[in-house]
């Protein structure tokens, strides 16, 4: 028995066999875009794993506490994130810094959002001369208990909040300040550092040619942002040349476009003196705000 196809059914079977070919075609096309586009996604994972971080100085972080090395292995301050920081969130809508920053080199973060500082946080960096900028167009909030340590302190914000027991704190920390600005040296005896005044002699009897440090900072009382000056000593020797007199103050600078709200400190003090050695000066605080 023969079997025989009408011209209908072989142009039936023509157009289907065209048909799966194209379907095998678009089939193999998509297969091939689909794996394009997992390879480009899987590379684009890659480098955000590869994206550059600041190093740690200790690989172990234990107790939300962040040690960071000095500025050589700091990646470029535009591309500081918020979790670069140990931080939740992202500065261009709102960062949550909720671990404690050590520094050994200047931080300085900029964003068009907001910048909110947990209760107990410190962020320091407890060297001479060391600066920490907070660069934000919205608001800055430092939460109880905060710690803002370093030589120069700049805050700029909408609205700035210091929570309560919170303390910016640039005591003793001053870079080097003018020549001729320190108190003079004379025996173990030390006089004080200079800044809006004469420093001090610590001599009992009336020897004026060992005056404390000389007068600067005039030429900028408006805006003030000078540091302290050292108090005068002699280098105490058996100390392995431990300077006896007090370190100048830091510096601070809150620039609020609206409200500040301080309940805590801001401190800009000179280190203290003693029987070997004259005290420090104090360094500069500038404030600006709107609504106190």
């Amino acid at each position: 028995m023969h079997a025989t196809l009408s011209n209908g059914q072989l142009q039936w079977m023509a157009k289907l066999t065209l048909l799966m070919r194209q379907y095998l075609c678009w089939s193999i096309l998509f297969g091939h875009l689909y794996t394009s586009v997992l390879c480009l996604g899987l590379k684009q994972s890659e480098n955000l794993f590869q994206k550059p971080r600041l190093v740690l100085s200790d690989e172990s972080v234990s107790d939300t506490s962040i040690h960071f090395e000095n500025s050589a292995s700091l990646p470029l301050n535009d591309s500081l994130s918020c979790e670069d920081l140990g931080g939740v969130g992202s500065f261009s809508s709102t960062c949550l810094l909720n671990s404690n920053l050590y520094l050994s080199s200047n931080l300085y973060i900029h964003g068009t959002g907001n910048l909110e500082i947990l209760p107990h946080v410190s962020i320091e960096c407890p060297k001479e001369g060391c600066m920490i900028t907070f660069n934000m167009s919205g608001n800055v909030n430092l939460g109880q208990y905060v710690a803002v340590v370093a030589g120069s302190v700049v805050i700029y914000a909408a609205n700035l909040t210091v929570g309560q027991n919170s303390a910016i704190n640039t005591t003793s920390l001053a870079d080097s300040p003018p020549p001729q600005t320190s108190g003079t040296p004379v025996g173990f005896d030390g006089a004080g550092g200079g800044h809006g005044g004469r420093g001090a002699s610590c001599l009992k009897n009336n020897k004026t040619s060992f005056w404390g440090g000389d007068v600067y900072a005039w030429s900028t009382l408006s805006e003030p942002w000078s540091y302290g000056s050292k108090g005068g000593s002699k280098v105490d020797s058996a100390s392995g040349g431990h300077r006896l007199g007090g370190e100048g103050g830091g510096r601070v600078k809150l620039i609020a476009e609206d409200m500040l709200y301080l309940n805590g400190s801001i401190t800009a003090e000179g280190g203290d003196g003693g029987l070997n050695g004259g005290g420090g000066s104090g360094g500069s605080i500038y404030i600006r705000a709107v609504k106190l």
